[in-house]
């Protein structure tokens, strides 16, 4: 089955708008960043990323760890990319192990 990309953006951009809208902020977020549907905007995924983090989704914070350690539209730092990826930790997001695992091997 096919993936229609546009329509998952706008539902999750409906979603954004709602109550509980962590988890489709930060799929808003991520379609910009990976380019799914539409050429890859690291600037419009940002501030929708962030906006999850901010709420403390564990996968928006994890995210931002590898913004920060890739240098993805913000100014590359370490130090900033192992505190999201700590806070990621406690919040239950496994990814975020793995790559403060980098850190300290």
């Amino acid at each position: 089955v096919a993936v229609d990309y546009p329509q998952a953006m706008a539902a999750y951009k409906v979603g954004a708008e709602g109550s509980d809208a962590s988890v489709c902020q930060f799929q808003v977020g991520l379609m910009y960043l990976r380019g799914k549907g539409m050429d890859a905007d690291y600037k419009q995924a940002r501030p929708w990323i962030e906006k999850a983090a901010a709420q403390d989704q564990p996968n928006a914070v994890g995210t931002l760890g590898v913004m920060y350690s890739a240098g993805q539209v913000v100014t590359p730092s370490f130090r900033r990319a192992r505190e999201y990826y700590a806070r990621a930790i406690e919040l239950g997001d496994s990814q975020a192990l793995k790559d403060m695992q980098k850190f300290t091997t």
